[in-house]
């Protein structure tokens, strides 16, 4: 009998440690799905303060290396953005905007 138990404590720590995200830490209050790593996985997903710059109507020319990509603001420096770019498939870090 206690066997059983045991096995069925241990399943609902692995089901409940899959679907919860993970503890919290003092820098974050809501954590979203991690769209990157799947089922199981959160990220922060405070928002930085401030707003995304507008976006640029021209593209670069020149080559120049492909920014960093992020999910959600927590990827990005405390005074940035995860914004979409026009010129790119993928978010990346701009500077906030405040006004």
């Amino acid at each position: 009998m206690s066997l059983r138990v045991l096995m069925l404590a241990a399943c609902v720590a692995v089901t409940l440690g899959s679907i919860l995200p993970p503890k919290p830490n003092a820098s974050c209050t809501n954590y979203c799905p991690d769209p990157i790593k799947g089922h199981g996985f959160f990220v922060c997903c405070d928002p930085h303060p401030g707003f995304c710059p507008p976006k640029r109507f021209v593209c670069p020319f020149a080559k120049f290396p492909s920014p960093p990509k992020c999910v959600t603001d927590f990827n990005c420096p405390k005074t940035s953005k995860c914004c979409e770019d026009a010129c790119l498939n993928f978010k990346t870090c701009k500077p906030a905007v405040y006004s």
